[in-house]
């Protein structure tokens, strides 16, 4: 993936943070630094190729993944 394309998704990912409120009260802003934009039409891919890399990671340190489990 490159130019414009990887360009819009390095941009949508980018630079997000979370609040969390509660009744009246909220939280401090955090920056996020990993995971999937809940509702977003792309949310569903990009969490597929979260959880493909980090399978990948876990293989590296003997973690086998079974993806027949039922």
């Amino acid at each position: 993936m490159r130019g414009a394309i990887l360009s819009w998704i390095e941009n949508f990912l980018t630079g997000r943070t979370h609040q969390t409120k509660i009744q009246t009260h909220l939280s401090d802003i955090a920056v996020l630094i990993s995971g999937v934009v809940q509702g977003s039409r792309i949310g569903p891919l990009m969490f597929l190729i979260y959880i493909n890399e980090l399978a990948t990671i876990l293989e590296n340190y003997g973690v086998k993944i079974n993806v027949n489990a039922h």
